[in-house]
């Protein structure tokens, strides 16, 4: 290709890829594409290969950084670094609590892929009160607090990728626009 195919790193004799295929995605018309870029490019599966159009926007985060996201009904929406034991809780927390109707009772941890994720519902007003077990999150979870409970799984799916999606598309268009960028207070930072 022109493009010259993904950026990999050699450190001490072994190749390092960069970017995190299993979480990147295409962005056409405000929705996400279904592409798997990891069938794509490591896999050879040319089903999934498509002609790029004007305005489409492409996201191929690093495999170097480990965060978790906190969206919807926090105070602050925020990436948090991950560490070796993030809970929902400090996670929670660190997004600086839910606001005050937030529906804890079906709050989502969305873990894998971003074309074939897996969702779990919890009930998070039962873990600070002390009737269930703390969840411990994994690096690239997506956390989401409702404001209102969900009436289909997949729809609550889907509303959750398209808000975490949008909001790294508008931060990163910011930032490619205009270094001195100011993030809006309802987004995710990115690191760099």
């Amino acid at each position: 290709t022109r493009a010259g195919g993904l950026f990999t790193s050699r450190f001490s004799g072994t190749t390092e890829e960069l970017a995190d295929l299993h979480h990147s995605f295409l962005i056409r018309d405000g929705r996400m594409l279904p592409i798997r870029f990891h069938e794509l490019l490591r896999e050879g599966d040319t089903s999934q290969n498509i002609y790029l159009e004007p305005d489409d926007f492409l996201y191929l985060p690093s495999s170097l950084s480990s965060e978790v996201y906190v969206l919807g009904a926090v105070y602050q929406p925020r990436a948090v670094a991950f560490k070796d034991q993030v809970t929902l809780v400090s996670a929670i927390a660190n997004a600086r609590g839910t606001v005050e109707n937030a529906w804890l009772g079906h709050v989502a941890i969305v873990r894998g892929s971003l074309t074939e994720p897996r969702i779990a519902i919890v009930d998070y007003d039962a873990i600070v009160k002390g009737r269930a077990t703390d969840v411990r999150l994994e690096a690239r979870d997506i956390v989401y607090v409702p404001l209102a409970p969900y009436r289909s799984l997949e729809n609550y799916a889907n509303l959750i990728l398209n808000t975490f999606v949008r909001t790294i598309a508008a931060n990163e268009g910011g930032r490619a626009a205009n270094p001195n960028y100011q993030r809006p207070g309802v987004t995710i930072p990115i690191s760099q």
